[in-house]
């Protein structure tokens, strides 16, 4: 907590907001604004630590080797770079197994569980994945493995392995917060050993620039125990202390002792996650592993590579989507209350992006089938806001080959001949959910508060950056405005953004605005003149060493 906080030199708005985000005491409100956070918890109430850490500490005494197995996107890369770090601290018999999203596809599969075992691995420490793989595991010990799960995906009493399993979302785990990414489990994992033989604190938290980033592109909630770890972790990466994450941040046109976590969202976490969805996300993990300046450099070069080639299959995969889309809701006129897409030629690295995009632009979940060699169909899906997808999808599990995932997104691997009941199952279970909820499919366009353009100052939306950093579970405070357009002009390639100056009724101030990725009708709609409401969150803006407000809008209201 800041030595000398007073809550009377913050803005009375942010106060406001932050009461009505739950923080009422002073003391929940200074741990919230704090750049010294204290909010975290002890590893040990995780369910199994003792265990893990006992499993650990014994492969090392008895120098056998310890085997880290991640998954192929940005959490899984950083997790098993966490341990591999961590654990160099402490023995050299060190390996890792990331496996391929074409070839096996997510979580542990008995071929690497056998490659595993010839290697001459003794221990195996899954990182985000293995709380569902209850078979893989028994065969990996038939091998002679021990095996220790530690993982962050939902899993069930049935489903779970039978080995030690640290996760914070299994039955009978009472830990008191249940967002950790799977990089903040293997930090929990790599604290507690630290804590137990008395290394120093370092050894770990120095890989929280890892933590965050992973929490961060995993989309985990950036409150509780994750905001204090991704606060600590993001002045990690902005300290440039880490020279591979400090060259790809250079690399990719972002100003260290800037990054925020918005930068490692839409730019840093693409980029680790394009390795995995182009080529192998091994890459990933040697670069964060590497010494060498010259393999550093030709490994971010072909990271920024492999993002170039990501972006152009998204934007393909994304425009056919489209096409599907529009034929099968002009029959009746109305698009479907779950978008099931199924596609025999794409390139299954990019459909949760895909996925994704199309949940965001129609507010429905999504899911999207890509056919694979062996008659199978490999699913990825996204869920709107209010509706679990994990929940849904099941429902039918005895449908799925494999299942897995979040309440925001899934994966699965279904037969084709399965495809048509999965149709009609969720068509049943939407119309079920609808006429309970008829308002689920309804866009809401909420806001914190309605200012009024002279409210709007430079002293105000820097104070608004305490609440940085924000994403899923912290959003930027959102703002309605109503004022007038007055200079307003086109930007971008193609001319589709907007600018403007929203002008207070008197016309004595205005707030600087500007319009990315809203609906195209709400933007051609604009006229110079027109009385408006606009939705959106107010930043400072930065060029040429002057600084202004911003609202950045993300909806527009016609009050004529």
């Amino acid at each position: 907590m800041q030595k000398n906080f007073n809550i009377e030199q913050i803005n009375p708005i942010v106060i406001d907001l932050l009461h009505d985000r739950g923080y009422r005491s002073e003391k929940e409100i200074a741990e919230f604004l704090s750049m010294r956070p204290q909010k975290t918890y002890d590893p040990f109430l995780l369910l199994n630590m003792a265990e893990g850490v006992d499993l650990v500490l014994s492969a090392v005494e008895n120098e056998e080797r310890i085997c880290i197995y991640g998954d192929y996107d940005a959490d899984g890369v950083t997790s098993t770079s966490i341990l591999l770090e961590f654990l160099s601290n402490m023995t050299s018999n060190l390996s890792y197994y990331i496996p391929s999203r074409f070839d096996e596809g997510y979580g542990l599969n008995k071929a690497a569980m056998k490659k595993i075992s010839e290697s001459g691995a003794a221990l195996v420490i899954t990182v985000d994945c293995g709380s569902v793989s209850r078979e893989e595991v028994d065969y990996g010990k038939s091998l002679g493995l021990q095996i220790l799960v530690t993982d962050h995906h939902r899993a069930d009493e049935e489903r779970l392995p039978n080995c030690p399993v640290i996760n914070p979302n299994q039955p009978d785990c009472n830990y008191p917060f249940k967002g950790l990414a799977g990089c903040g489990v293997a930090f929990k994992l790599a604290q507690a050993v630290a804590r137990t033989i008395g290394m120093d604190s370092h050894t770990y938290n120095d890989t929280l620039d890892l933590v965050a980033v992973g929490t961060i592109a995993d989309v985990m909630p950036l409150v509780d125990e994750n905001r204090t770890l991704v606060k600590y972790g993001l002045m990690k990466v902005n300290s440039a202390s880490r020279k591979q994450l400090k060259t790809l941040v250079e690399e990719i046109g972002l100003k260290l002792g800037e990054v925020s976590a918005f930068n490692v969202a839409f730019g840093i976490a693409p980029h680790i996650n394009a390795v995995g969805r182009i080529k192998s996300a091994g890459l990933g993990v040697k670069l964060f592993r590497s010494d060498s300046e010259d393999e550093i450099s030709e490994i971010v070069r072909i990271v920024k590579d492999c993002n170039i080639q990501r972006k152009n299959l998204q934007n393909e995969i994304y425009e056919r989507c489209i096409e599907i889309i529009k034929k099968d809701y002009k029959k009746d006129g109305k698009i479907p209350n779950f978008i099931l897409i199924e596609l025999d030629n794409a390139h299954e690295g990019v459909t949760g992006i895909v996925a994704g995009r199309l949940k965001e632009k129609f507010h429905r979940p999504v899911a999207i089938l890509t056919k694979t060699e062996d008659e199978l169909y490999k699913g990825t899906s996204r869920s709107i806001d209010g509706l679990d997808i994990h929940l849904l999808l099941s429902h039918f599990s005895d449908l799925f080959k494999s299942f897995g995932g979040h309440k925001a997104a899934c994966g699965f691997t279904i037969a084709e001949k399965n495809i048509l009941y999965l149709r009609q199952g969720i068509d049943k279970y939407m119309s079920e959910e609808l006429s309970k909820n008829p308002e689920l499919l309804t866009r809401k366009w909420n806001w914190d508060l309605s200012l009024a353009p002279e409210d709007i100052t430079i002293d105000f939306a820097d104070s608004l950056s305490l609440f940085e950093p924000c994403g899923r579970g912290n959003e930027r405070p959102k703002f309605s405005v109503e004022g007038i357009i007055s200079n307003l002009k086109s930007m971008g390639n193609e001319g589709q953004y907007r600018r403007f100056q929203l002008m207070s009724e008197n016309s004595t101030s205005f707030v600087p605005c500007v319009c990315f990725g809203i609906e195209q009708g709400s933007v051609d709609e604009l006229s110079e003149g027109a009385r408006v409401r606009a939705i959106g969150s107010i930043a400072l803006n930065r060029w040429n060493g002057n600084v202004s407000t911003q609202m950045n809008v993300n909806k527009i209201f016609s009050l004529d």
